[in-house]
């Protein structure tokens, strides 16, 4: 059941920062929140995808915003 969906806008923000900026948001949320984050960077896309997983946490899905912005939403499973 999810309690929670939170935005978190990395837009314009260069690596590493927009996978830091998603670790400290993601330790903010209860087990079973959603955190949409949104990028304009591929490599964050790819990067951000990759820890999600590996973390323990479920990726939910990544969607094409159009104009080189996506949006990864991610399920948090593991504290």
């Amino acid at each position: 059941m999810v309690m929670a969906v939170r935005t978190l806008d990395v837009r314009g923000e260069i690596c590493p920062d927009p996978l830091t900026l998603t670790l400290k948001e993601m330790q903010d949320l209860a087990l079973g929140d959603l955190l949409k984050v949104i990028v304009d960077s591929p490599m964050a896309l790819e990067t951000i995808s990759r820890w999600a997983q590996k973390a323990g946490h479920r990726l939910v899905g990544t969607a094409d915003l159009g104009a080189g912005h996506w949006e990864i939403t991610i399920e948090k499973l593991a504290s």
